[in-house]
């Protein structure tokens, strides 16, 4: 192969891969959900939770990460009326905000072109998706469905409030 024709493939799996995003799938209640992996901070195991007075049930209240709080959601509850497992924690990285999200586990990373990406429209009023879900995909033959970090903070602001 000549050095040309190495060169152009480089190119064009380079270009294939601006065009798609990385996202770090997991699973809560047996459904597949994900985030964006340049919001993820760090994965945990389960520990202790330091509870909040007055929040919304799914608000699990506090966890400690390296002397740092992060407010802990039960993603069970909020996405599907049912507590979840506790056995990881998804910790966003502080720069969004000091959250944290209860997981069943990683299921994996995926690369996926914009193009594959079937966006929710927020004029559907079937209730069927929550509110926080902004796309899905197909993986691995099974939906996932993309998280919005935003829409969460905010459906959170608006129960608390």
């Amino acid at each position: 192969m000549s050095d040309f024709t190495a060169s152009k493939e480089n190119i064009e799996e380079s270009a294939g891969k601006e065009n798609c995003e990385k996202f770090l799938i997991f699973s809560i209640l047996g459904k597949l959900y994900c985030f964006p992996s340049r919001l993820i901070g760090e994965i945990a195991l389960f520990d202790t939770v330091y509870p909040l007075p007055l929040v919304p049930s799914y608000m699990l209240g506090v966890v400690n990460r390296y002397s740092v709080p992060y407010a802990l959601f039960d993603t069970g509850l909020l996405f599907q009326k049912k507590p979840g497992p506790r056995n990881k924690v998804l910790i966003i990285k502080d720069e969004i905000d000091r959250i944290a999200f209860l997981i069943d586990d990683i299921t994996g990373i995926a690369d996926i072109k914009k193009e594959e990406l079937c966006i929710v429209d927020r004029n559907d009023d079937s209730g069927e998706l929550p509110d926080v879900i902004s796309a899905s995909f197909i993986w691995n033959e099974t939906d996932v469905f993309v998280l919005d970090v935003n829409r969460i903070l905010n459906h959170v602001s608006e129960a608390i409030a």
